[in-house]
């Protein structure tokens, strides 16, 4: 039997008639409202009681198909079925239903409606489809959001807890017992006052203050079922009734801070403990220095005398050639407990530059004189490049010589004979100075550079046998740098050569009228 619809005109209309009272006029809208509903309301449809549709409105239309492909047209349902007389047995009365609808996944719950005659006996079924896809939706997001907040309470190091407006917790999280050794149930019930071992101030003003804000990161030191007393950081945040907007309580997480603070106070205990031994250290050279350098100025001036035999004749050639070993022995011994001292008064910030206006080009002749014999004695090519004009420097200029002199000893000692040594200053464009000195020398792998710049370390152990030093010449002239608040770069490739690169910062470049041209 074909289903009837309004638009198919197989619901009759009621045709125009003259209304003989206010209570029929009331009748006739009455049905109107009705008829109205029922066609614009949910799918909705009738059974006669052989299980034939015979009336079905626009939006049962719409779910017809889906529901004969999943099976569950009303023909096909025990829902269109009427009871039959002496069954007994229970009668569903809903049923739920998952649909392909365009594609699209819906859901809809059928109630069903028993249509009784005037005698009280069955003589159809009704059946109106609910469209649950929203609420079946909205209980998933629940379910995934109460999974999702269930794992992550269980998963993070913290425990969570939650209280009413008084403070008494009432929800704490599982992780409370790897945390304390209690069981929830023991925790829930009890004031979060009642947590500390020790008073905490700033937790009890909650519970009295009128004022209910966010905390973080307030620490209170709880008893453990064992008796050890732990050290925990809260976070709370207040809760709000969504209806009324009156306050309910607070929400919080706790976190265990016993080993992150012990890890602290060791760090620091090892941190006072380093700088004590660094400032022992400092002490102790600054004292050796005196005992070190008096002897040795003995040793130098009365060498010198001897080799110059100022008191006469020693009697022998070879006397004279050991107090020149004996003088350049010490003057070595001299130089290098120097440099020890520098380096320990930089690592301890206490030494200070003796700022003053200096030349470039008497810095870099300067140098050029103190190393060109030694040049020439390696069998290397020294240049040294300078443009006509350069600016003037404030720097402590003994430091500077210094630095330059440490590279450019370096850079003639790690090249081979008949290599290339060379001496260069600029201004850069961004108003930086720029001493550099480069080589043909052996030149350092690119991972081997941060190792240059350690007090006493030797790139490859190998080279304090075939070159002396102690190390020191690098992190010195580094320190140096750092000190004018510049910075020293080396820039190297094995067999090819190395740059030292030193740029003063643009505040260390005196103008023109500065400097008085």
């Amino acid at each position: 039997m074909v289903a009837r619809t309004a638009e198919s005109g197989g619901a009759p209309k009621s045709a125009p008639r003259k209304v003989a009272s206010p209570a029929g006029e009331i009748e006739d809208l009455v049905q109107i409202l009705q008829r109205d509903l029922l066609e614009e309301g949910p799918p909705a449809c009738i059974l006669s009681a052989e299980g034939e549709v015979v009336y079905a409105n626009r939006a049962y239309h719409r779910i017809a198909g889906a529901l004969a492909e999943a099976g569950a047209a009303p023909g096909q349902s025990p829902l269109g079925l009427m009871p039959q007389a002496g069954d007994l047995s229970p009668i569903a009365v809903s049923q739920e239903h998952k649909l392909s609808i365009d594609g699209r996944t819906e859901y809809y719950r059928a109630k069903r409606r028993f249509i009784r005659g005037a005698d009280g006996a069955l003589r159809a079924t009704a059946l109106v489809y609910e469209s649950t896809t929203k609420l079946k939706a909205t209980a998933t997001a629940l379910v995934q959001a109460t999974t999702r907040l269930d794992d992550t309470t269980r998963l993070v190091s913290d425990w969570v807890w939650e209280t009413d407006r008084h403070l008494v917790l009432t929800f704490v999280s599982p992780r409370v017992h790897d945390a304390l050794g209690y069981h929830p149930r023991e925790i829930i019930g009890r004031s979060l006052n009642d947590l500390p071992a020790q008073p905490a101030p700033k937790l009890a003003a909650l519970a009295t203050s009128g004022r209910h804000a966010p905390f973080r990161d307030l620490e209170i030191a709880v008893r453990n079922r064992a008796g050890a007393i732990l050290l925990f950081r809260l976070n709370g945040l207040p809760i709000y009734c969504p209806d009324s907007g009156s306050f309910l309580g607070y929400r919080g997480t706790a976190e265990n801070i016993t080993a992150l603070r012990q890890r602290e106070e060791a760090l620091i205990g090892a941190k006072e403990s380093a700088e004590l031994a660094n400032r022992a250290k400092t002490e102790f050279l600054a004292n050796m220095s005196h005992e070190l350098r008096t002897p040795l100025n003995a040793v130098i001036g009365f060498s010198e005398i001897m080799e110059s035999e100022l008191l006469g004749p020693l009697g022998s050639s070879q006397y004279k050639s050991y107090a020149a070993d004996i003088h350049e022995s010490a003057q070595h011994l001299l130089t290098l407990i120097n440099d020890i001292l520098d380096v320990a008064k930089i690592e301890a910030g206490a030494h200070e530059l003796r700022e003053e206006e200096v030349d470039p080009r008497d810095v870099v002749g300067a140098v050029e004189r103190l190393v060109a014999e030694r040049a020439t004695r390696a069998g290397l090519r020294l240049s040294i490049d300078l443009p006509e004009r350069l600016p003037r420097l404030t720097a402590d200029e003994r430091k500077l010589k210094q630095v330059l002199l440490n590279l450019m000893s370096n850079a003639i000692k790690f090249t081979p004979e008949g290599g290339r040594v060379a001496l260069a200053a600029r201004r850069e464009v961004d108003g930086s100075f720029v001493f550099e000195v480069s080589d043909t020398g052996i030149g350092i792998a690119a991972e081997d550079i941060p190792r240059a710049f350690a007090p006493f370390e030797q790139v490859d152990s190998r080279l304090s046998r075939q070159f002396e030093g102690t190390g020191l010449g690098l992190p010195l002239s580094d320190g140096f740098v750092k000190l004018h608040g510049g910075r020293l770069e080396l820039k190297s490739q094995p067999g090819v050569g190395t740059r030292a690169i030193v740029t003063l910062p643009p505040e260390r470049v005196q103008t023109a009228a500065q400097s008085g041209l």
